[in-house]
């Protein structure tokens, strides 16, 4: 035993030598052989070894026309769907298959005893995993989604208890985002389903036996007769093959597996943890409607439907999904869901066996909706038929808030609804229109949600994945600067990129490895990314105007009412992003230990802020221009020294005079808006900004409109008529929310010593709140800060990690007026080292 490690390093060198000069011909070949060590062998590593491997499927499709294809509309509405009235030119439809889902099977026998049985296994675009009639394990939607022509995900499954002496191995196949050939179609597709698998047997006696997927495999046609990763799937329960999976099953008359070609020579394990159905949802209502029945889920979610019914044989079940009614509540109205580009509505389709009660839920697509319009059911539906499940990649939740105040409560609830919408192997800008990862988006939520969610993994994905799309899209037409193929896409995955990235945008290929590296202090995603980030700069660099300002980009998207009311030029926004990428570059740099790099970096930023302040800052007014002006640059770090009170200043003024209390900024501009508020003394603003429920407000969405998540924009909606057709569950809106843990509780990252090793304190004592309750989970342990107001005091309490420090700021105290655990302090800026902490201050 003593001589398996260096066994085991031998094998993975000589292995990894091969797997550089190997020429693989029908096989795949790994880029990334090392998988997760064997539980019971924790000395040995398992080589995974492709060679013999090869990517099969099954492309005979034999299913009912009627089932395996839906209409498509394909012209789009107005923005104005109130008053849209479609001509029949504008309801044209046509008819589109997908491509069949696939049932793959293999038996085999074993004579002697098993140490460990492990299968690797790629299955595009998603895969269910079957031993011996049960499914192996409980990931759902796998693999994530990836830019398949770059790259795919391999997943390993320990299957050494479940194996036995006859067995067969059986995978079900999906579109996934792979075959999704409907929704903005006919351009993203990739092609049909496949699956390569590796099953390494090692034996007691220390042979070994590899089980690979080839001609020997057998293939048929599946019960989903329909899928489709935005659409929804069809299911016929008549056409289920018992024990198809099983060692006893005759598959004689199945037909041989048909050998594909690789979708990709880069194979690589994935990382990032599985999609799960991670909690259930239960339905508040029923009722009838024009056609069937509605049920309200009470919550707007993603994930899927599950049913148990008893229907008689050949009963269709169907079920439509939405996140919104019709005026009259007889109908769902499925505009926001993106049927514009999608083609229809997100729909499932049950078809019942007729053998008693009948339980299902789908497997290969998922919605997002709050109404299900269920039709087909022959008697009146009971709630307790009915569960839905909320589906997300199953990253640890690691933060939480709660405050003597109901409705900031509610904002702090709907948006982490939001941001676990929209986790589903990425960090998608809606779960149901679009799906896709806009960089943009990841930029703007990144603190919110890193505060609450361990998204380490998901950061480092999302970093990988735009390095995939570096150079492949055409330049913005509405920006000048030309195609580079230094610059990654609007999009950081597949093959919905939307052009090259704009210079806002853009900005996330630097932001995200930075927050990620300060949230969690691992420097292996600024490793990873460093050439894609010093070639995004670079290629900025070039197209710096002779002024030093960087014109184009988005802007500060979606402000109330719209882009049409955007107030903040465009350029202020770009600008202030290159100077924040700027400043994190160089200390980037400094962590990788490349000082004349990050040199560089510090004289360009501050050459910028110098250009920044003659373009945009207004010296009389104190002012750059609008909220998000003045609330981005004081963010950024771009306010000139001394002057940052009075910019704050006019930004309360701008609020509470110019807007007559309401806010204005878009997504970049709210993010920091309340912190700012806080830090500079304007927290009865902020308070002023959390209690108001006229348009446009936070509160106007939740209590006027019922919303429980964001929506892409907030505009001045009537009850009476129909909502827009943009989404209404927009993680970028929930941006702001870092304030609710960075302000409120005050706990913030200290950027030079990440991952938590210190970290700042400066909580807000809100006006008009008595109490406040935020944890944090940080990598070097949880973080408390709760705090509550008491006949003019306030008792703070505080938890450091065992291997953290902690720097208390109060900057609108004096020393005077506090005590640290009953002793007095001679700073109002002082050091808690790990430990509880009780801070009384008095005020």
């Amino acid at each position: 035993m003593k001589n398996i490690n260096v066994y085991s390093i031998l094998l993975f060198v000589f292995g990894a030598i091969y797997l550089l000069f190997a020429q693989g011909t029908g096989a795949l070949i790994a880029s990334q052989i090392v998988g997760e060590i064997d539980k019971k062998h924790e000395d040995v590593k398992v080589l995974i070894n492709w060679e013999n491997a090869k990517w099969i499927g099954y492309t005979k499709d034999n299913r009912p026309e009627e089932w395996a294809a839906r209409d498509l509309v394909r012209n789009q509405p107005p923005i104005n769907i109130n008053t849209w009235e479609p001509t029949e030119e504008d309801l044209k439809v046509i008819r589109r298959k997908t491509h069949p889902s696939v049932l793959l099977r293999k038996s085999f026998s074993i004579s002697k005893e098993i140490a460990s049985a492990q299968i690797a296994v790629c299955g595009l675009g998603l895969y269910e995993l079957y031993l011996n009639g049960k499914k192996v394990g409980d990931r759902v939607l796998d693999p994530a989604q990836t830019s398949y022509d770059k790259r795919a995900f391999y997943v390993r499954h320990d299957i050494t208890e479940a194996i036995g002496k006859n067995n067969s191995l059986g995978l079900m196949l999906g579109n996934g985002f792979y075959g999704q050939n409907m929704a903005f179609w006919p351009g993203l597709a990739y092609g049909k389903p496949r699956a390569i698998l590796v099953l390494n047997i090692l034996y007691k006696d220390g042979t070994k036996e590899q089980i690979v997927t080839d001609e020997s495999w057998k293939a048929h046609s599946s019960p989903i007769l329909f899928d489709n990763i935005y659409l929804g799937e069809t299911y016929d329960a008549r056409a289920e093959l018992s024990d198809w999976s099983t060692f006893k099953f005759d598959d004689t008359s199945w037909e041989t597996a048909e050998i594909m070609k690789a979708p990709t020579q880069n194979l690589v394990e994935q990382d990032l943890e599985p999609m799960r159905k991670i909690r259930a949802v239960k339905p508040i209502a029923v009722w009838k409607a024009e056609k069937g029945w509605i049920l309200d889920m009470g919550q707007n979610m993603t994930g899927w439907l599950a049913i148990s019914v008893k229907e008689k044989e050949g009963t269709v079940v169907k079920m439509r999904f939405a996140e919104h009614l019709m005026p009259d509540k007889q109908n769902i109205d499925p505009a926001s869901t993106g049927i514009h580009v999608t083609g229809n509505t997100q729909t499932d389709v049950y078809i019942c066996k007729g053998d008693g009660v009948e339980t299902w839920e789908p497997r290969f697509t998922y919605h997002a909706f709050r109404y299900v319009q269920i039709e087909g059911l022959s008697g009146t539906p009971d709630l307790s038929q009915f569960t839905g499940w909320l589906v997300r990649t199953d990253a640890e939740r690691i933060g939480t808030f709660k405050s003597s105040d109901p409705l900031i409560n509610k904002f702090y609830d709907v948006s982490m609804w939001t941001i676990e919408d929209n986790i589903q192997g990425l960090l998608s800008d809606c779960p149901h229109r679009e799906r896709c990862a806009w960089m943009g988006d990841a930029y703007v939520v990144a603190e919110a949600a890193s505060f609450n969610f361990d998204l380490k993994r998901l950061w480092q994905k999302t970093s990988s994945d735009m390095q995939t799309v570096l150079g492949v899209s055409k330049a913005h037409f509405k920006d000048p600067f030309p195609y580079d193929s230094r610059a990654p896409s609007n999009i950081s995955v597949g093959k919905r990129l939307c052009l090259q990235a704009r210079p806002d945008w853009g900005a996330a290929t630097i932001m995200v490895p930075w927050f990620s590296y300060v949230y969690y202090g691992d420097k292996t995603i600024i490793e990873g990314a460093w050439d894609m980030m010093e070639g995004w700069m670079a290629y900025l660099d070039e197209k710096v105007q002779e002024d030093g300002i960087i014109n184009g980009g988005f802007g500060d998207w979606c402000p109330p009412g719209g882009n049409p009311e955007m107030d903040t030029p465009p350029a202020l926004t770009s600008t202030a992003l290159y100077y924040q990428s700027l400043v994190s570059m160089g200390k980037m740099a400094l962590v990788l230990d490349k000082k004349e790099v990050a040199n560089s970096y510090a004289e360009k930023a501050k050459l910028l802020k110098k250009a920044f302040n003659q373009t945009f800052f207004n010296v009389e007014a104190k002012s750059y221009g609008s909220q998000t002006g003045n609330a981005f640059a004081l963010y950024s770090g771009l306010v000139p020294e001394g002057l940052g009170q009075l910019v704050a200043d006019n930004l309360a003024n701008l609020i509470m005079k110019d807007k007559n209390g309401h806010y204005s900024t878009g997504i970049f501009g709210h993010r920091p808006l309340y912190t700012i508020l806080n830090d500079y003394g304007h927290d009865a603003v902020t308070k002023h900004l959390w209690s108001i429920t006229d348009y446009p407000s936070l509160g106007f969405m939740t209590e006027e409109h019922d919303l429980t998540v964001w929506p892409e924009g907030v505009s001045n909606w009537d009850k009476n008529e129909r909502y827009y057709r943009h989404s209404f569950n927009h993680p970028m809106q929930s941006g702001f929310a870092a304030s609710l843990h960075e302000s409120l509780g005050g706990i913030r990252p200290d950027e030079d010593f990440p991952g938590f090793e210190r970290f700042i304190l400066r909580p807000t004592f809100l006006s008009g709140l008595q109490w406040c309750e935020v944890a944090h989970k940080s990598p070097r342990g949880k973080i408390e800060s709760s705090w509550r107001k008491n006949n003019g005091q306030i008792e703070w309490l505080v938890s450091v990690p065992q291997t953290s420090t902690a720097m208390v700021q109060l900057p609108h105290f004096k020393a005077k007026q506090i005590l640290l655990n009953n002793e007095s302090v001679t700073n109002n800026t002082f050091k808690l080292k790990s430990g509880k902490h009780v801070v009384t201050i008095n005020f």
